[in-house]
């Protein structure tokens, strides 16, 4: 639609003013990652990568996963890349980054032991970490009706005024999970969703808040968000759906720049290796490592990865081509 062209535009038109503005020339000495990483493992990270790679500059950018691909659209159109390393969640963002040659190919030391579903076939993305959607209800606002099996249930009238999700304008894990509940349910099932009067705004924080407040008794969202609360809101419950939960991929690649610093590589290989991993366990996302760790209080992610609806390169492709109209088209039925 038109109106979504110009609010796309006008981000990136904004980011690009603000490049102009602040001209700067790259320092060899520093590493600049964009991620959509919560700030608090962005906290966890960064001490232990400035104290393996001394005399390395890490500079992090953290926005969600829509936000970096306007920032980084729009330094591309200015001929100013600056970012080394990404790591955010809209796999498909990347696929295209991939199609358009501006990635480099790289392979983590321990790609062997990385499905084949998690990684770019070429080698130019790998998922170094696996977000999970789940369904989630406040016990005090659902009082004694039963909360939703999976995510099929939501589409019944019974649901009505009740369920909230983050927006996939917003969000690259609410954009995925929009994709992969198109493809199971068809489009029919958010025209239910509209008829319910589904509330879908911002990202995972807004949907948390939500619940908390008892705005809205359920919603979907991620299990990394709900684990961060399991030992302060006792209120907040957990379902994982019946149909599947949706596995996402954090996604980590190199962009293709000049006078990247020598160390970027071997940058991007530590978050893979035993630090890395264990730092993502600890923000409560699983690890495509095979037998590494489930986070505290998760099930087990063979038990996740049975049910979870399949990544497959078909599927990834298919939705790179129609991405723009998937948003066009959930904005006419959830937003008009």
């Amino acid at each position: 639609s038109l109106a979504l062209s110009s609010r796309v535009w006008r981000r990136i038109l904004a980011v690009l003013s603000g490049l102009v503005v602040g001209c700067f020339k790259e320092s060899p000495k520093e590493v600049w990652i964009y991620t959509s990483l919560y700030k608090d493992t962005i906290a966890d990270i960064q001490p232990k990568l400035e104290a393996d790679f001394p005399g390395v500059k890490f500079n992090f950018f953290q926005a969600g996963s829509e936000d970096i691909a306007t920032r980084v659209n729009a330094e591309k159109l200015a001929g100013n890349t600056k970012v080394d390393i990404l790591i955010s969640s809209d796999r498909f963002w990347y696929e295209d980054l991939a199609n358009q040659g501006a990635l480099v190919p790289f392979k983590p030391t321990v790609a062997d032991q990385i499905d084949a579903s998690f990684k770019h076939a070429g080698g130019l993305y790998t998922a170094v970490s696996i977000p999970v959607m789940v369904l989630a209800y406040n016990t005090e606002a659902l009082g004694t009706k039963a909360p939703p099996k999976g995510f099929s249930e939501l589409a019944d009238s019974k649901w009505k005024d009740a369920f909230t999700t983050g927006s996939p304008l917003e969000s690259g894990t609410n954009f995925t999970t929009v994709a992969f509940l198109v493809e199971k349910y068809g489009w029919d099932f958010f025209k239910k969703l509209k008829d319910n009067n589904t509330l879908s705004q911002g990202g995972n924080s807004a949907v948390m808040r939500r619940l908390q407040t008892k705005e809205k008794p359920v919603g979907w969202v991620l299990l990394e968000n709900m684990l961060r609360v399991q030992s302060t809101d006792q209120r907040l419950k957990t379902v994982i759906p019946s149909d599947g939960a949706v596995m996402h991929n954090n996604v980590l690649a190199i962009m293709k720049k000049e006078d990247a610093h020598p160390a970027v590589a071997k940058v991007a290989d530590w978050f893979f290796g035993s630090k890395g991993q264990e730092a993502m366990i600890r923000s409560f996302m699983y690890s495509p490592i095979t037998n590494s760790p489930d986070p505290v209080g998760a099930p087990s992610f063979k038990e996740i990865k049975e049910k979870a609806m399949p990544w497959s390169e078909e599927f990834v492709k298919k939705t790179v081509s129609a991405r723009d109209k998937m948003k066009e088209t959930y904005t006419e039925i959830m937003f008009k």
